[in-house]
C-alpha cells in the first residue's frame, strides 16, 4: 500500500488566509469510510505564533521552518501562499525571505520518493512570485493573482539575470510540468483558486472517484484550469 503523501504548508506573516487554508482544507478532507489517509498535512513557519493577515488571525504551525528544512525530503508537496504585493516584496528581501527561497530552490531539485512517486511544489495566488524569485519558473507557463502578472515577470526576470522565458497566462491555475528531477509546478490564480489547484493533485494522485469525493464533502465545485477570474 502507497504510504501518505507528506504535505509542507508554508504561513508566514501577513499571508492570505485562504491561500493556505484552502489546500490544508482540501487535503486534510478524511477520506471514504475504510479508505487510509492519502495525506498528511503540516503547517510550518519561521515564528511561533504567526499572525496571517496582518494578525487578523494568530496561528501556531505544526512544525518550525527548520524543522521542514531539516526534513525536506520526506515531503512530498510543500504548499507556498501569497500575500499583498507589497507584505510579498518585504518578505522576500527578508532573512526569512530568502531562507525560504532556498527552501524552494532545494526542494525543486529533489526526485520524487520512491515510496510515493510524487513530488509537487504548489503556489497560490501571489505565492509564485517567491517561486518567481526563486528562479523555478524561468521558461515556464504561469499564473498569479491578476493584479500581480507585472511583479511575478519583473521577479523571474531578476532571478535569471535576463529574460527568464516566463509564460504568465490568465488562468485558473496552472500545470507548469516538471523539473529536471521530476517535480511538478503547480500555480493557482488568485486566493481561492488554491481550492481548485489542490483538487486537482487531489486527482492527479488519487484518482477521480476519490477527488470527486472530496469535492462533493467541501460542497465545493471545481473549476477548470481555463476559467480565470
Amino acid at each position: 500500500m502507497t504510504p501518505a503523501l507528506n504535505v509542507g504548508v508554508l504561513i508566514y506573516a501577513s499571508a492570505d488566509i485562504m491561500d493556505f487554508s484552502g489546500p490544508v482544507e482540501v487535503y486534510s478532507t478524511r477520506p471514504p469510510p475504510g479508505t487510509p489517509q492519502v495525506f498528511n498535512v503540516t503547517t510550518f513557519a519561521h515564528t511561533n505564533p504567526v499572525g496571517a493577515e496582518d494578525g487578523v488571525l494568530v496561528y501556531v504551525p505544526g512544525a518550525s521552518f527548520s524543522e521542514v528544512e531539516q526534513r525536506l525530503d520526506s515531503y512530498d508537496i510543500i504548499v507556498v501562499p501569497g500575500a499583498h504585493p507589497d507584505v510579498l516584496a518585504e518578505f522576500i528581501a527578508s532573512e526569512d525571505g530568502q531562507k525560504t527561497l532556498a527552501l524552494v530552490q532545494k526542494f525543486a531539485k529533489l526526485p520524487p520518493r520512491k515510496e510515493t512517486g510524487h513530488r509537487i511544489l504548489q503556489s497560490v495566488c501571489s505565492g509564485s512570485i517567491i517561486l518567481g524569485a526563486a528562479g523555478v519558473l524561468a521558461g515556464r507557463t504561469a499564473t498569479t493573482h491578476h493584479i500581480c502578472y507585472d511583479m511575478l515577470k519583473e521577479y523571474a526576470d531578476k532571478a535569471a539575470g535576463g529574460d527568464s522565458g516566463i509564460n504568465i497566462v490568465k488562468k485558473r491555475w496552472v500545470d507548469g510540468g516538471e523539473t529536471e528531477a521530476g517535480v511538478r509546478i503547480v500555480n493557482a490564480g488568485g486566493v481561492s483558486s488554491g481550492i481548485d489547484a489542490s483538487l486537482w493533485v487531489t486527482e492527479l494522485i488519487c484518482g477521480e472517484k476519490h477527488y470527486k469525493y472530496v469535492e462533493e464533502i467541501l460542497e465545493f465545485e471545481r473549476r477548470g484550469e481555463g476559467q480565470a477570474w
